[in-house]
């Protein structure tokens, strides 16, 4: 039995970790600081004096925006094991929606990286009091943020080079923790879009959490040499959970990026790091293969033709990850896949080059892992089995296919939704199953292969959450548009669109346009919507052009559009 196998909170797995793995270094950032699990414990309670001096007190909420970095994490550490609740936003949300899901969590504190202050610019959150800058932890006073930026731009380069900590170094003892949370707090409030009027936040316990960690830890096999490589946003619950908290129960060291995880600082890091597991999406092996493996069979009409034979494509395959790994550092031992499905033939190359990889299966309401796999019991086309703690069925499955909804029941479960009822309810079924809102199937070795999803929610380049809804809401705003349908083609997101053509006629003065002219000016007039629109939304959830749609869409008896018709 591992040493946190009886915690029952994250704050008690927190603590169990820190005080077993003193010596080790735990928070790195690349070419810059880093702290052991001894200095960061003692940060932790530092964390907390702060919250006291501004008035948090256990279930308050506390709001974190940046970039992944050390005290990115310091703060969520503190916050959880502190008894007050994280609320977590991802840095490529816009500031309607910053705003938006800092009013909607009532969050009473706000901690914000200097890039990122311009998003919190006017923001009007009654409950909000306090705002702190996440590079030192100073207090901001964001109605004056023009003036402050002038000054925050000049020292935020000197704040990130300090070495001795943001704190003094004045070695705080642990004997002053707080009274420990419960089980059935509240730990993380996590929304996963932030468009007013669509907005959840998934409320995830002390127990959830640390019921998944416990779980998912057990497909890996780490030790405190092991170096973690942080690539997504820790603001996702797939890397917070599996990046950063897992890694915690080994002693192992985790590593930031300074700045988004682009091509031009990827191979950089991962050379200076040689990190032996990383947690991606599947785009990152998919651009590879493509652009690298594939582009290289492709440009030669002879390597083309022998990989068509199965044993000269594995020694091809073979030969291409051996210097993919050398790329990576040369010491990966294990990469996991989540978020989104591997394509095919990615797969094929991984299986057959003997890439050293695993896939899980959750989503944000199951904190988020439900299924996962050693290395070595990978299986194309599948995301593992259920974890431990975990009961996974098919619900209603087909008679042939065995393909029904995925429904999920275990500790790992969210409770609901914050202040949702309705949506509460529509998430379980009455004998109390989180319906995923995903179709798959479970084979006789219990491992789930999904087949696609049976919700709205289409799923970004990065594993994003992309809510169509959302963005159909933008277009259906003007009134030239009566109504519209954003769908997936091809890997880019469209916007079908079906025009009010009597306003559109009057607004753009089309009355006396020739035919040519007229298309012309509806074709313009509908990139500068398109183009206002795309500035709303975060980056993943941009839509690549406009189709108009000369017949109102197909409807349900419930005035609902008939969405598979479009897809």
């Amino acid at each position: 039995m591992a040493f946190f196998d009886n915690a029952k909170t994250l704050a008690e797995y927190v603590h169990l970790c820190l005080d077993r793995h003193l010596r080790h270094t735990f928070l790195a950032e690349i070419d810059g600081r880093a702290l052991t699990y001894a200095q960061t414990r003692e940060q932790i309670v530092e964390i907390w004096a702060l919250f006291r001096r501004a008035g948090i007190q256990r279930g308050d909420k506390v709001a974190l925006l940046g970039l992944n970095s050390i005290n990115w994490a310091l703060v969520y550490l503190g916050a959880v094991t502190y008894g007050a609740v994280v609320v977590p936003i991802l840095p490529d949300f816009q500031p309607a929606a910053i705003h938006n899901i800092v009013d909607l969590s009532e969050a009473k504190a706000l901690f914000v990286s200097s890039n990122m202050i311009e998003k919190v610019e006017g923001i009007k959150a009654p409950k909000l009091e306090r705002s702190f800058l996440l590079e030192d932890f100073h207090p901001l006073d964001l109605r004056a943020v023009p003036e402050f930026m002038k000054k925050i731009r000049v020292q935020v380069d000197l704040l990130r080079e300090r070495a001795s900590g943001f704190f003094g170094g004045r070695g705080a003892s642990l004997r002053r923790r707080p009274e420990p949370p419960k089980p059935d707090d509240v730990a993380a409030l996590v929304y996963t879009s932030g468009t007013t009027g669509h907005s959840k936040g998934v409320m995830l316990t002390q127990g959830n959490i640390v019921a998944d960690l416990i779980s998912a830890v057990r497909y890996v096999e780490v030790s405190p040499n092991d170096r973690f490589l942080s690539l997504l946003p820790l603001a996702h619950t797939y890397e917070c959970t599996c990046g950063f908290l897992g890694p915690m129960s080994a002693g192992c060291s985790v590593y930031h990026l300074k700045g988004k995880p682009s091509p031009s600082v990827l191979l950089p890091a991962f050379r200076k790091v040689k990190p032996t597991m990383v947690f991606a999406v599947p785009l990152v092996i998919e651009k590879i293969y493509r652009k690298q493996v594939l582009a290289r069979i492709e440009s030669s009409a002879v390597l083309k033709a022998a990989t068509k034979l199965p044993p000269v494509r594995r020694m091809v395959y073979r030969r291409a990850v051996r210097k993919l790994l050398e790329a990576f550092g040369g010491s990966l031992r294990q990469m996991g896949f989540g978020g989104a499905a591997i394509p095919p033939e990615v797969e094929r190359f991984m299986i057959e080059g003997r890439f050293p990889y695993f896939v899980g299966y959750g989503m944000t309401e199951c904190s988020p892992l439900i299924t996962g796999c050693e290395v070595w019991r990978t299986r194309a086309g599948s995301c593992g089995r259920p974890m431990d703690c975990v009961e996974v069925r098919i619900a209603n499955p087909g008679a042939r296919t065995g393909v029904g909804e995925v429904q999920v029941k275990g500790p790992i479960v969210t409770p609901g939704y914050y202040k949702n009822a309705e949506a509460t309810a529509a998430l379980f079924t009455p004998d109390g199953w989180l319906a995923t809102g995903d179709l798959g199937k479970l084979d006789a070795d219990n491992y789930l292969y999904l087949i696609g999803r049976s919700k709205n929610v289409i799923l970004g380049p990065s594993g994003e959450n992309i809510y169509p809804e959302e963005i159909e809401h933008l277009f259906n705003q003007h009134p030239t548009v009566v109504e519209s349908v954003v769908v997936e083609r091809g890997g880019r997101l469209t916007a079908l669109i079906h025009p009010d053509y009597e306003i559109l006629t009057s607004e753009l003065q089309l009355q006396a346009v020739p035919e040519t002219g007229r298309r012309a000016r509806i074709e313009k007039y509908f990139e500068g919507l398109l183009r206002e629109v795309n500035a709303q939304v975060p980056g993943y959830s941009r839509v690549v052009g406009v189709t108009l749609v000369e017949e109102e869409f197909e409807q349900t008896p419930t005035n609902k559009i008939t969405r598979y018709l479009y897809a």
